[in-house]
């Protein structure tokens, strides 16, 4: 069974030190891609919506699951960051359209203009969409 993680087309990236979180679709389900910030080639931890409850509703799984996350991603003792990464993302989890809009590009932030310490204007900073990375067969 090949997968298909469409990168490009992410719905939001976000480097968090050693870690950068994916919020993105795999095989057509939302998903959370954790990986490692500064390895190339490195493995990658994904959690599907379809398991997102679980996550969620049992923090022993939670926590045996950010154990196994610490094996897959060869990062040790990472394990409550870990598990802190993915339960602090389940509600931008849920909230990611259920398909990727097309030409919408991965959201890298904001850019925001401030007057006198007040908001003036901002923007979203996105970097266009090209193709997505497919594993496997």
């Amino acid at each position: 069974m090949s997968v298909t993680i469409h990168t490009a087309q992410a719905h939001a990236v976000r480097v968090l030190g050693d870690f950068t979180l994916m919020l993105t679709w795999v095989n057509g389900e939302r998903a959370i891609v954790l990986l490692p910030t500064h390895r190339r080639r490195a493995p990658w931890f994904v959690v599907c919506e379809s398991a997102a409850w679980r996550y969620a509703d049992d923090p022993r799984y939670l926590a045996r699951q950010s154990v196994k996350a610490c094996e897959v991603l060869d990062m040790p003792g990472q394990a409550a960051r870990i598990g802190g990464l993915i339960f602090d993302h389940l509600t931008d989890l849920r909230r990611m359209p259920p398909e990727p809009p097309p030409g919408q590009g991965v959201l890298l932030g904001e850019a925001v203009v401030r007057a006198g310490g007040q908001m003036a204007g901002g923007h979203e900073v996105r970097c266009e969409p090209q193709s997505g990375i497919t594993f496997g067969a």
